[in-house]
């Protein structure tokens, strides 16, 4: 038979996914499911994407678009705080359809299978780790017959009342063997999908994630999913799924979300050099590391199309990023975001506050630090112990650690270190937002680039609006 597979994200939404910052949040797609679905396209499945948090679906109208579809097995896509709303719709979905194989991946359950699959019965098989090999072998069992697979690498499942893990598969060594993601399965794509505000100079836009893996050794950071080697597409192929996005889909802004694409800078002077070849107007933003940049590679990714770096900066305490195994220091950060300003790229910073240690002198270093950079934004996050990371198995040690699922999104305050309160920690995220915000160099540039930009002031007035609901807590 040919194996009908509906790929679904979580029917979340924004307010839910991102609390008082809602006007600031991104309805951008999931990358990852639209490989996946290249892969089970390729196998020979007749696939379908259900993208319910970008598109803003509800429960019911996702229920119904799945139902709809009659599929043999349904893929869903979890981070921690979607979870409990994936499960919900997946013990509905088995309901009427009893005999639907459920798999769910993501980082949640690849971290926590046995919890997970215990505490959510409507989820058969869970894919850990990388999936498109294994998301290919399910298919293949599927279609030959096998209605339950069992047995297969990179998976877990319930045998009776225990879950039993099978050994993990491979990490894909070329990632230039996978076939372009699926973008034509993504209904609306792409001028129904936005990222944040601050993110994004003109439309329509995607986003992409040219590797996989990280080296880094950050406390508070996951790599259970992706590995600790970094693999990446080669230049020639990414420039490719650019040139697709490009010509097919009339898409002129990208958003390259990978954590670790300068980590190999001759990767990505290739990568800019081939671009600059193609002729093509597309403008793109990407993270960056501090130690990873250098001012000659900066001018070039700004020939190239670059117009911001963002940068995770996370703490302005040596000791806190000391404690984190951040392997920065301020100096280099700084160095960092003055070559970025030099090459004519606007900046970004991201924060953490509550890490393990954090204190009020910590928390206003941080602060003084922010407010001394020449950065055009900030991204402020609570500090979130998620499965997989170091720190979600030292939390209970290190602080208050509320493990609500629901509320491990970065925004919410679920964990607060020894010494702290809820209430200081909030105060402080508050504080270094308004205080960097509310100055006047910063409003300037703030309307010089929506004024260059016209297009993006509602986003803007909305994003203001969150930020304003933010900083009254201050």
């Amino acid at each position: 038979m040919t194996v009908r597979l509906a790929l679904v994200s979580a029917p979340v939404s924004l307010g839910e996914r991102y609390g008082l910052f809602s006007g600031a949040g991104s309805t951008e797609p999931s990358f990852g499911l639209l490989c996946l679905a290249a892969v089970a396209r390729q196998a020979g499945a007749t696939v379908k994407v259900i993208e319910s948090s970008a598109r803003g679906l509800d429960p019911e109208s996702t229920l119904k678009e799945i139902l709809e579809f009659s599929p043999h097995c349904v893929g869903f896509s979890a981070t921690t705080s979607d979870i409990i709303p994936i499960s919900a719709l997946a013990a509905r979905v088995k309901t009427v359809l009893p005999q639907v194989l459920t798999l769910i991946g993501g980082c949640h359950v690849t971290a926590l299978p046995e919890e997970t699959l215990n505490a959510f019965p409507a989820l058969d098989l869970a894919v850990l780790g990388e999936g498109e090999e294994t998301l290919r072998e399910v298919l293949g069992r599927l279609e030959a017959g096998d209605h339950f697979p069992d047995g297969i690498a990179g998976t877990a499942r319930r045998a009776g009342t225990v879950v039993r893990r099978y050994p993990a598969r491979d990490l894909i060594a070329n990632l230039d063997t996978l076939p372009l993601p699926a973008w034509d399965l993504l209904e609306g794509f792409p001028s129904l999908f936005k990222p944040s505000p601050s993110r994004i100079r003109r439309w329509p836009c995607a986003s992409i994630v040219l590797t996989r893996g990280c080296p880094n050794q950050c406390k508070f950071c996951d790599r259970s999913v992706f590995g600790n080697q970094c693999r990446a597409y080669s230049p020639e192929y990414a420039v490719s799924l650019v040139r697709d996005l490009y010509d097919r889909y009339g898409v002129r802004e990208l958003l390259i979300e990978d954590d670790t694409f300068v980590i190999v800078k001759e990767r990505v002077r290739e990568f800019c050099e081939r671009l600059i070849q193609e002729k093509l107007k597309i403008s793109w933003s990407c993270l960056g590391r501090a130690d990873r940049v250098d001012p000659d590679l900066l001018r070039l990714m700004r020939r190239a199309g670059c117009w911001q770096m963002s940068y995770g900066i996370e703490s302005g305490d040596p000791e806190i990023l000391k404690a984190m195994c951040k392997r920065l220091d301020l100096d280099q950060i700084r160095q960092a975001i003055l070559w970025s300003r030099k090459a004519g790229l606007r900046t970004k910073g991201f924060f953490i506050v509550g890490f393990p240690g954090e204190t009020l002198d910590s928390l206003e270093r941080t602060r003084r630090f922010a407010c001394s950079l020449p950065l055009d934004d900030i991204t402020v996050m609570q500090m979130t112990p998620f499965p997989g990371s170091e720190l979600y198995s030292l939390a209970d040690q290190a602080g208050m650690f509320d493990r609500d699922w629901r509320k491990m999104n970065i925004v919410n305050t679920v964990f607060v270190p020894h010494g702290l309160t809820q209430e200081g920690l909030e105060s402080a995220r508050s504080r270094l937002l308004r205080d960097f915000y509310f100055r006047p160099e910063v409003l300037w540039r703030q309307a010089l680039h929506i004024g260059g930009h016209p297009r993006l002031w509602k986003a803007a007035v909305s994003g203001f609006c969150s930020l304003l609901r933010v900083v009254r807590g201050a």
